[in-house]
């Protein structure tokens, strides 16, 4: 039976290695993964690293899922 954590990483990895989803997910690395969080702002730099915390939480799930 599978863990609540394998059952989300194997519905990103569904998700995201459909030719749609591969696009979407290279757009998305992109946008918030290749370019630095910082700011002379804080508040710019808190909000830009939100962002890049969502990348790689889909990165990493999906590169778990993988080794699997």
């Amino acid at each position: 039976m599978k863990d609540e954590f394998d059952q989300i990483a194997e519905d990103y990895l569904g998700t995201f290695t459909t030719d749609e989803g591969k696009r979407v997910y290279e757009d998305l690395k992109r946008a918030y993964y290749y370019r630095s969080s910082f700011d002379t702002d804080p508040y710019k730099t808190a909000y830009q690293e939100g962002q890049r915390s969502v990348i790689i939480r889909l990165i990493n799930l999906m590169s778990k899922k993988e080794q699997l």
